[in-house]
């Protein structure tokens, strides 16, 4: 089932978990760099997490 959500394309699930995922990875790298200094990498899993499930929801 093709959806038009927040992201400007019609997309399927496979393709907002792929979505999800390059941006989840991006984050892990972003905190890697500029953030786990501060505070740890697992809060960045989490939000992680949370990111993947909501764009494959709302997406």
């Amino acid at each position: 089932m093709k959806k038009k959500g927040f992201i400007p394309l019609n997309t399927n699930w496979f393709d907002r978990l792929f979505i999800g995922v390059i941006s989840y990875i991006a984050l892990q790298l972003f905190w890697m760099r500029f953030m786990e200094s501060f505070i740890s990498i697992n809060f960045a899993m989490g939000i992680g997490i949370v990111w993947i499930i909501y764009v494959i929801w709302k997406g």
